[in-house]
């Protein structure tokens, strides 16, 4: 079951944001919204494995997973966007897997479309034609049980 966590303020989600050090494309003045999910990411293992339904069943949990964090705000719809991720476990993950398990997420925070209706239209679009940079993530350790996911979505300006 996931609890839902009222969303940070964008000034204290600034203050936490003071903890990382971010690439410099993540301004945190440019910080447009930030979401906080109760579970860790997945592992690529674990998704490139996974019958397409079940996989859309996983998309799905992780939509209602973001509409629960976004709460009563309205998603930004940004044209041009960037990503700070902190995801933390009990262990930590290969690079490969890290990244490549941000699928489901990517998949509910981008413009819904007849092969991906989970969009909830954070983003425009997760390709680089509307995300220049590669998701930033940070791995941090929680204890076992206790893992979480957090997002922070910036607003890029044209290279």
């Amino acid at each position: 079951m996931t609890t839902a966590h009222p969303p940070p303020t964008l000034a204290a989600a600034r203050a936490a944001l003071s903890e990382h050090i971010l690439p410099p494309w993540c301004d945190p003045s440019r910080l447009a919204c930030v979401l906080h999910l109760d579970e860790a990411s997945p592992s690529n293992n674990v998704i490139k494995g996974m019958h397409f339904h079940s996989y859309k069943k996983l998309r799905t949990e992780f939509a209602d997973k973001v509409r629960a964090a976004l709460g009563d705000l309205s998603a930004p719809k940004l044209p041009l966007s960037a990503l700070f991720i902190v995801r933390r476990s009990s262990g930590s993950l290969d690079w490969d897997n890290a990244i490549g398990g941000l699928k489901p997420i990517l998949d509910c925070l981008v413009a819904p479309s007849a092969r991906n209706p989970s969009g909830l239209h954070i983003v425009e679009d997760d390709s680089p034609t509307y995300m220049p940079y590669v998701p930033f993530m940070r791995q941090l350790p929680a204890k076992r049980k206790a893992g979480s996911t957090e997002i922070y979505v910036f607003a890029v300006d044209p290279l």
